[in-house]
């Protein structure tokens, strides 16, 4: 094994080796079987890098939460919460590990408990092997030393910098020290967050709830103006569940989003998507208003109750799409849980092992940079526990035979609300109509805003397609930035099998970076 610098580009390019379509240089390490799917490129590299010195795909994941609290803040951190899949072949279990944001008070600005880092250490006590200490170490000295800030960070500081607040008289932010937000390649210096990453080193994550890390929060939170009830503190532990998702080819298809109704989203449109569909192997005039009607029609759904995943519940929802009909109107129930623009405030990553032990989490600070105020001497940013209209959205799948126990895909997408109309059509044009993986997630996109009543659509998509969805009743509308950003990774034979069938498709809309070596 050995070590180079390329630009991240070329990784797109060179062969069994990749990543995304950036201009940024990272080292990678040639000569490891994995895969690693990160929306931020040193999480990305660091959790490769578990991987190589024979960490599991816990331990890269746990190393990619805590180096992501590092380089994107803006979506993830210790204030951060979420939900993660773990698909593992050789104990057979396929499962969800859930943290999502929990009051700590009943008062209705409150802060949610910062249950990162306690789910992070059940994950790694269930599946991990490497030294949870060694996983926080590598953070730790990005965070005291700096680490160059990323595109990917840089344009959350430019489009959603103005959510970060003054952390006291004297404290100028990390994130603007002289003023002004940080801009790519500029070092971002954490002491205080290398401070903490410390304690939970030496002292253990359980300090954060119950311990000196633990007391400080509580202090430095009510100074902010906040109300922590220090036993909701110590008694917020994340819950591990059985995986639940969209049975199809033989596969269990589960999702992991950034709010318990989103995963039930994604999964309900993915149910409609597989079962009722029609996808062709290229883009066709039809897929804009298919697209748009089966995400209405599941959001219609799930905001009136109806979570059933099934093909029968598919056909009644959608048996009846004709590309003739007048548009499916949102209810305003689906609008008020699930319209609004892109905007940072959640992040993914997906990352599959040697041995097929996959790992997908989804993260959520319910705005992006949470509260927006740093705790001072802790050096995180809370997250509030309650999402505000237009909340942030990503997401991660797994899908696993259950039957044999291979993991045969995975996939993670970000980009706000358009997250799942990046990722949908995404899969499904590989997985069902064939479309190489490359051509599947490059492929122009549309996303409808049920908040705002729009149909956006990328540059490449036919007029005539417009033209379909305008006369069906949806208001087209040129995209103003790139809908959202997908990576795959797929093991066609599935995976513990063979690696020789596997392969990766990064997107060129993302900042992330996807990286897979598989055996000689």
């Amino acid at each position: 094994m050995f070590k180079r610098t390329v630009p991240v580009a070329l990784a797109v390019c060179a062969g069994l080796l990749a990543g995304c379509a950036s201009d940024e240089a990272v080292e990678v390490t040639e000569g490891f079987f994995g895969s690693v799917a990160v929306d931020e490129p040193r999480a990305a590299v660091i959790a490769q890098d578990v991987l190589v010195q024979g960490g599991t795909a816990a331990d890269a994941a746990v190393s990619a939460y805590f180096t992501l609290a590092v380089t994107l803040p803006s979506s993830a951190g210790l204030g951060a919460g979420g939900s993660c899949l773990a698909f593992d072949p050789v104990s057979k279990r396929f499962e969800r590990l859930s943290f999502l944001p929990q009051p700590l008070s009943g008062d209705q600005s409150t802060i949610a408990a910062p249950l990162g880092p306690r789910a992070m250490f059940a994950l790694h006590a269930r599946y991990g092997r490497l030294p949870i200490t060694q996983l926080i170490g590598v953070p730790e000295q990005l965070a005291r030393f700096g680490e160059p800030v990323s595109r990917r960070l840089a344009e959350d500081l430019a489009r959603d910098g103005a959510a970060l607040k003054s952390s006291g008289a004297g404290r100028p932010s990390v994130f603007a020290p002289d003023g002004v937000a940080l801009q790519a390649g500029r070092s971002l210096v954490q002491l205080d967050l290398a401070s903490t990453f410390g304690r939970l080193r030496v002292a253990g994550v359980g300090d954060l709830y119950a311990g000196q890390l633990a007391s400080r929060f509580v202090a430095e939170a009510e100074a902010f103006g906040y109300v922590v009830d220090r036993d909701r503190l110590r008694g917020a532990v994340p819950v591990w569940s059985e995986a639940e998702g969209v049975d199809f080819d033989n596969h269990l298809w589960a999702v992991a989003a950034s709010r318990n109704t989103d995963t039930t989203l994604i999964s309900k449109t993915l149910s409609l998507a597989f079962n009722e569909a029609g996808w062709s192997s290229s883009p066709q005039d039809i897929d804009p208003l298919m697209i748009a009607e089966m995400q209405v029609r599941a959001a219609n759904a799930v905001a009136s109750g109806d979570t059933d995943l099934s093909a029968d519940a598919a056909e009644l929802l959608f048996g009846d799409f004709r590309s003739g009909a007048r548009r499916t109107a949102a209810t305003p129930a689906a609008v008020a849980l699930f319209g609004g623009e892109s905007r940072s405030g959640a992040t993914s990553f997906v990352i599959t092992d040697r041995r097929g032990l996959s790992v997908g989490c989804a993260l959520t600070m319910n705005a992006p940079f949470g509260t927006g105020q740093t705790l001072p001497d802790l050096g995180f940013i809370p997250a509030p526990a309650l999402s505000s209209a237009n909340p942030p959205l990503a997401a991660a799948v797994i899908a696993g035979n259950t039957h044999a126990w291979q993991v045969h895909m995975t996939a993670m997408a970000t980009g706000g609300r358009e997250t799942i109309s990046a990722l949908v059509p995404s899969i499904l044009r590989h997985y069902v109509a064939g479309q190489a993986m490359s051509a599947a997630v490059a492929a122009p996109r549309s996303h409808f805003d049920m908040a705002a009543g729009t149909l956006s659509v990328e540059s490449g998509i036919a007029p005539a397609a417009g033209a379909m969805a305008e006369r069906a009743g949806y208001p087209v509308q040129p995209a103003t930035q790139p809908i959202g950003a997908v990576r795959l990774f797929r093991c066609k034979e599935g995976l513990p099998r063979s690696d020789r069938d596997c392969g990766i498709a990064d997107d060129p809309r993302g900042r992330g970076m996807i990286l897979f070596e598989g055996g000689n």
